[in-house]
């Protein structure tokens, strides 16, 4: 059955159905043909994939960075992250990665911020003299810290997967978030260099720092209110994103002034179909674990990759391997909800922190977000630039190559990963 199972989805994913429906089918005719159980478990084994108390922090979080990016904060959080690294060779560039860093304290998924605060940022860039594939390349490669730093939606997915704290994930990709932003800052730096873009007018100025903190302190509040409160142990990490749907509605509402009943409405809207859309894939992909696994196709592998090696580094990295090959193909929600639960048990079987392991694998995902042929972050940014995927990924290369770096630092040093999740309470 495990033959079918994985032959039958991937001739449907090339057939190009759409991802839950091509997992949906496969498990369903391994359940009809092949003898894989009872069909009236198909709706019960979807369910169970849906009802978690930790899932329901997706739409929350996912409301409030609409919410927080329709009222206004956009422009404020650029000035502020002008005034800080403006002045620097590649200013602009620095100001995108900056903006998507403290932006990802926001949203927590990483197409939002490619949509949103840094896809506006595109064509200013473009005016001031960045070429459309150093813009696109940039602004693709940041977005990707937006499922990194917290809130993070991939993180809550392996949380309510795998069982393991919400809290202790999020703390653990503040460093990595933040040493990824730098990394890419100094490619930026040398891209910017190469190219001969004219620096900006200007130099670092207190004064300026302090204008443009006040003005975006309502928006800088949020990632603090949700990762503060979680330390202390005052909320879980779900019932966080409730307060950030409140802070999100006052601050756009009250605060700026700018969020208008019609941006709640389309932040509901967006949020029903963004939300709607990964539940109807985690279900999916529920069902055809459950059938993977009665196939006993997570035996299969535990023992091939047992035999080959127990030692735990290389079995992680086996591990991040699997995921960066499939997330080139697969979409990230569904990758995860299909292998956390076959992949985690072999890596705490051989030691491996589950923490480390975890916001490593959302390291990689990001990776995927901006690796063709399905990297989502990589697609909407060459279309905001009208610009094709190939003739992109070139200038890309360097900061892939500084993320692999970065990763290559984290499995040495998963201190940086551990290290924050002893703060919690």
């Amino acid at each position: 059955m495990i033959a079918w199972l994985l032959i039958s989805f991937f001739v449907l994913l090339f057939m190009g159905v759409p991802i839950a429906m091509a997992l949906g089918l496969s498990a369903i005719g391994g359940i009809l043909f092949m003898g894989g159980g009872n069909i009236v478990t198909v709706s019960q084994r979807a369910f169970e994939g849906m009802n978690s108390f930790t899932l329901l922090a997706i739409p929350l979080y996912t409301f409030a960075g609409f919410t927080m990016s329709k009222g206004g904060i956009s422009k404020r959080l650029m000035d502020f992250c002008y005034s800080i690294v403006g002045h620097i060779t590649g200013g602009l560039a620095h100001v995108n990665v900056l903006s998507s860093m403290i932006f990802a304290g926001i949203s927590g998924s990483a197409v939002a911020d490619t949509a949103g605060v840094s896809g506006m940022f595109m064509p200013e860039m473009v005016k001031k003299g960045y070429s459309k594939k150093f813009t696109t390349s940039v602004t693709a490669i940041s977005s990707t810290i937006g499922i990194i730093i917290p809130p993070s939606i991939p993180m809550v997915v392996i949380a309510g997967i795998c069982g393991i704290s919400t809290g202790k994930l999020f703390l653990g990709g503040i460093l990595p978030g933040i040493i990824l932003g730098l990394a890419q800052m100094v490619v930026s730096y040398f891209i910017a260099k190469k190219e001969g873009v004219p620096k900006e007018p200007g130099k670092f100025s207190i004064k300026e720092v302090g204008k443009g903190f006040i003005g975006s302190l309502p928006a800088l509040l949020m990632p603090i209110i949700i990762v503060g409160t979680i330390i202390t142990g005052i909320v879980s990490p779900t019932e966080a994103g409730v307060i950030a749907v409140v802070y999100g509605l006052f601050a756009g509402g009250i605060i700026y002034k700018e969020l208008k009943w019609e941006d709640i409405k389309f932040a509901m809207v967006e949020t029903v179909k963004t939300s709607g859309k990964i539940f109807i894939v985690i279900a999916a992909a529920k069902l055809y674990t459950v059938m993977l696994t009665t196939a006993g196709f997570d035996k299969w592998l535990a023992g091939k990759m047992l035999g080959f090696t127990t030692n735990p580094t290389i079995i992680l990295i086996m591990i991040l391997l699997i995921f960066f090959i499939v997330t080139m193909f697969m979409e990230s929600i569904a990758t995860l909800t299909l292998f956390m639960p076959i992949l985690y048990p072999i890596a705490t079987n051989v030691g491996i922190d589950p923490i480390v392991m975890s916001v490593l694998i959302t390291v990689v995902i990001g990776v995927g977000l901006v690796t063709p042929p399905v990297g989502m972050c990589i697609y909407v940014a060459c279309d905001l630039m009208n610009l094709k995927v190939g003739e992109v990924f070139p200038k890309l290369c360097p900061f892939l190559f500084a993320t692999l770096l970065c990763i290559i630092l984290f499995i040495a040093c998963p201190w940086l990963i551990t290290a924050p999740g002893l703060l919690m309470k």
